[in-house]
């Protein structure tokens, strides 16, 4: 118990009595006060841990207000708030499957259902405290003295659990610094150790990407997809091995698989609409920027360009009644209607000219888009979604030192970008300049 009793916790709950509840049970077991604070919403969990590092997170999945703890975690995630030592446990009456498995991403220690079991929790809690304090010290030997260092604690490891995930955890760490030979090494002597161990599987394939082995590891991912065919983590690297191989329609596929087992990641979501757009597959892309505009809020995704986005596809799916009455604010209140509070207007100009000037084009009046696009300037561009509807109306107008000038500055920005999504947009952008160059 000395460890639950020096670690810090931060009990996220839009309930008082859960918060009350596990606040009375960290200090019946000698927790200090000061080490436990609570909040009731998302944006307070953010400014918790910004001013604070926390131990151990207790999160609940519907914090109110139209936000989740899914939406949180992905904001502290984003803003580099929690590592993979922070221990999370999801701590929730929702009973959904694909809530569950949305958590995955984020690697929970544990999932835990109400109503809550006191002596569980504490127990799972010290456990998993002995396993990062393991993990801490194997990290800190290799730091010291490599691989050498590392050997003598696989003998003196408490159990094979605790030796699995500190070991994962080093090569983790050695993947992200590219000692990807060292890695393999690590995660060689845990297999040995193990035999089996569908983590240890998954990372061997993240050495292999790493190592641009494409070939051996999209062999390797195919044989675990056989029997972990709704594994998200697989499921994403196989998505990611085939886009690395220049195969963006089974990645698109792949991408597709994951959003639907579990359609709660913004970032799987904006993976699949930009390789649509980069296949020119815009319209399965419309249906689905329509469908999904309610993850937007509160997400720590959510921009103009983005409700544009949505907003561009609700243009373009509208019907003859809806496209009487259209506005880049009516489209954006329709497709986030799922929220009980609807969030009104794009705040960016440049977005809503934009998106206006492709109204216009769609009814025939080139003058009233001409007079919208042309009060738009390059440095009112905030985001490469509002740059890629500005294209679009440039593209579509025929406006090409406008079209340079835009390409001089977001494209030329995008094509230096190393990531996926980087390189996704990069393609979108480039087939529609072919495609607009070609008439």
């Amino acid at each position: 118990m000395k460890l639950i009793k020096l670690s810090s916790f931060l009990i996220i709950d839009d309930s008082t009595v859960i918060q009350n509840a596990l606040r009375a049970l960290l200090s019946r077991i000698g927790v200090p006060t000061n080490n436990i604070s609570c909040c009731p919403t998302a944006g307070a969990a953010v400014g918790n841990c910004k001013r604070q590092k926390f131990d151990v997170l207790f999160v609940d999945h519907n914090l109110g207000h139209g936000s989740t703890g899914l939406q949180m975690l992905e904001q502290l995630k984003l803003l580099r708030l929690i590592s993979d030592n922070t221990l999370i446990y999801i701590v929730t009456g929702n009973e959904d499957p694909q809530i569950e498995l949305a958590y995955s991403d984020y690697m929970p220690a544990k999932y835990i259902q109400k109503p809550i079991r006191p002596e569980e929790i504490i127990k799972v809690i010290n456990h998993d405290l002995i396993k990062r304090q393991f993990s801490t010290g194997m990290i800190a030997a290799y730091t010291k003295d490599g691989l050498a260092g590392v050997k003598p604690l696989i003998f003196q490891a408490p159990n094979k659990v605790i030796l699995k995930d500190s070991m994962l955890k080093l090569a983790s760490r050695l993947i992200k610094v590219n000692r990807l030979q060292e890695a393999l090494s690590v995660n060689k002597a845990l297999l040995s150790i193990i035999k089996e161990s569908i983590e240890a599987d998954i990372q061997y394939t993240e050495i292999l990407l790493a190592k641009k082995e494409y070939e051996q590891a999209n062999q390797h991912i195919d044989g675990l997809l056989q029997k972990n065919k709704d594994n998200l983590q697989l499921i994403d690297l196989k998505a990611e091995v085939s886009f690395a191989r220049d195969d963006i329609g089974i990645a698109a596929r792949f991408w597709k698989r994951g959003f639907e087992l579990s359609p709660y990641s913004y970032i799987r979501f904006c993976k699949l609409v930009w390789s649509l757009l980069a296949k020119g597959e815009k319209y399965d892309a419309f249906d689905l920027l329509t469908k999904y505009a309610y993850l937007l809020p509160n997400s720590a995704f959510d921009s103009a360009g983005k409700r544009a986005m949505a907003a561009w596809g609700d243009l373009y799916l509208a019907s003859e009644d809806i496209l009487q009455e259209w506005s880049p604010e009516s489209a954006w209140q329709r497709v986030s209607a799922k929220l009980k509070g609807r969030l009104r207007g794009i705040p960016c100009i440049a977005a809503q000219r934009a998106l206006s000037a492709l109204f216009q084009l769609k009814i025939n009046r080139y003058g009233e888009a001409n007079r919208h696009i042309s009060d738009i300037q390059i440095n009112d561009i905030a985001d490469y979604e509002t740059a890629f509807i500005v294209y679009l109306v440039y593209c579509e107008m025929k406006l090409d030192d406008e079209k340079a000038q835009l390409e001089e500055k977001w494209l030329t920005k995008l094509q230096k970008g190393t990531s996926t999504l980087a390189q996704l947009q990069t393609m979108a952008f480039i087939k529609q300049q072919k495609s607009s160059s070609s008439f």
